[in-house]
C-alpha cells in the first residue's frame, strides 16, 4: 500500500516536471522562432567558428546552420589564420574561444587585426565565446580587437541576437565593398568598352617603364585608331560607332597575350603595352591584330562594311620616359594614317 502510494506520488511529480519542461521549451522556442523569422539575408553569410573543442564547434554549427548561416570550422588559431590568408571567400563573422593551445583567442584577434591592416583586408567582426566572466577578461578581449564578448554556457537567444547585430554590420560592409569596387572600376576603366581608360593605361605604362629600368628588360607599345571612324558616326550614327568600338576592343583583348594591356586614350584612339617584347616581335603581334580587326563581320543593321585600323609601334629606348615613348608611337601612328591606313609602322 505504501509502495503503491509512493509510486503514485512519484508519477505525479514526474508528470509535473515534464509539464514544466514542456512550458520551458515553449518559452524558449517562441523567442527563437520570433528571432528566426526576423533573420534573413540577401546572401548566405559565412561564419568562421574557432574552437579547439569539437563538441563546442558542433553545437555552434548546428545552431547557426538552423538560421541559414554557412559555417566554417577551425580547430585552433593557426588553422583559422591559414584559412583567412588563403580563402577567396568573404568571412562575415568570426566566433572564437579564448582558451586554445599555442595561440589563445586574445593573440588570435590581435593577429587578425594586424593581418587586415597589413594586407589591406576588409574588417571582419569578431565575437569572443569564453567561460571567463571577469570584467578584466572582457575588457582585454575588446582591447585585443573583438567586437563583442559572450560568456559560456552560451544562451541561444543571446547568441543569435548578437549574430544578427554583427551581420547587420557585415551586410553594410558588403554594400560598402561593392560601392568601392564600382567607384574603382569607374575611375580605372572605360565605361563603353570595358578596357582601361586614359589615366589608368598611362599609370600602367609608367609602372612598366619603371620595371624595365629596374630589371634591365625591354618592352614595346603601339598606338592605333580606327580608320575613317568619323565617317562611320556620320553615316551610320553614334550607336553604330559605339558597336564598332566595342567589337574592336573585344577582338584586341582576345588576340593579345595575357601580359599585354590595352587602354582607350580617347575617341577611337588606343594604346597597347607589350611587356618583354622587342620591336620586331611587337610588329608581328600588331600586324596579326590588324588583320583580325579587318576580318570583323558586323550585322548589316549596324554597319554594311568592314573596318580597319592604323598602328604605330615602337620599343622603349634607354633615355625614354613616358612622354617621349608615347610621342614617338603617336608620330608613327600619324605616318600610318597618312601612308595609306590599314597598316603598321614600327620604328625606334
Amino acid at each position: 500500500m505504501l509502495l503503491a502510494e509512493s509510486g503514485e506520488i512519484l508519477a505525479k511529480r514526474v508528470v509535473g516536471i515534464l509539464g514544466v519542461c514542456v512550458n520551458i521549451t515553449k518559452q524558449i522556442e517562441t523567442p527563437l522562432t520570433s528571432i528566426q523569422s526576423k533573420i534573413s539575408f540577401a546572401e548566405p553569410l559565412n561564419v568562421l567558428v574557432v574552437d579547439d573543442s569539437a563538441t563546442e564547434r558542433a553545437l555552434l554549427k548546428a545552431m547557426l546552420e538552423r538560421f541559414g548561416l554557412l559555417v566554417i570550422e577551425a580547430c585552433d588559431a593557426q588553422a583559422a589564420l591559414d584559412y583567412l590568408q588563403t580563402t577567396q571567400d568573404s568571412i562575415d563573422l568570426i566566433l572564437m574561444d579564448i582558451q586554445m593551445p599555442d595561440i589563445n583567442g586574445y593573440q588570435l584577434a590581435t593577429q587578425i587585426r594586424e593581418l587586415e591592416s597589413d594586407s589591406f583586408l576588409e574588417w571582419q567582426p569578431i565575437i569572443f565565446l569564453s567561460g571567463q566572466h571577469a570584467p578584466e577578461s572582457i575588457a582585454m578581449g575588446i582591447e585585443c580587437g573583438a567586437d563583442d564578448y559572450l560568456t559560456k554556457p552560451i544562451d541561444s537567444i543571446t547568441l543569435l541576437a548578437k549574430v544578427r547585430a554583427m551581420t547587420r554590420i557585415a551586410e553594410m560592409r558588403r554594400r560598402l565593398i561593392k560601392t568601392q569596387e564600382t567607384l574603382s572600376r569607374q575611375a580605372h576603366f572605360d565605361e563603353l568598352t570595358g578596357i582601361a581608360n586614359r589615366r589608368h593605361i598611362f599609370s600602367l605604362l609608367e609602372n612598366e617603364i619603371s620595371r624595365c629600368r629596374r630589371y634591365n628588360c625591354t618592352m614595346s607599345i603601339a598606338y592605333f585608331d580606327i580608320d575613317f571612324f568619323k565617317r562611320i558616326n556620320d553615316s551610320f550614327g553614334h550607336q553604330a560607332g559605339d558597336k564598332v568600338l566595342q567589337a574592336v576592343c573585344a577582338v584586341v583583348e582576345l588576340e593579345l597575350r595575357k601580359v599585354d594591356m590595352v587602354g582607350r586614350i580617347g575617341g577611337e584612339e588606343f594604346c597597347i603595352i607589350l611587356p618583354e617584347c622587342k620591336l620586331q616581335n611587337a610588329k608581328a603581334i600588331i600586324d596579326r591584330l590588324r588583320k583580325s580587326i579587318a576580318a570583323i563581320k558586323f550585322d548589316s543593321k549596324v554597319l554594311n562594311s568592314n573596318v580597319t585600323a592604323s598602328f604605330g609601334v615602337t620599343e622603349l629606348q634607354k633615355n625614354d620616359d613616358l612622354t617621349s615613348l608615347v610621342g614617338r608611337a603617336d608620330g608613327l601612328l600619324y605616318e600610318a594614317k597618312h601612308g595609306g591606313r590599314n597598316c603598321v609602322i614600327g620604328r625606334v
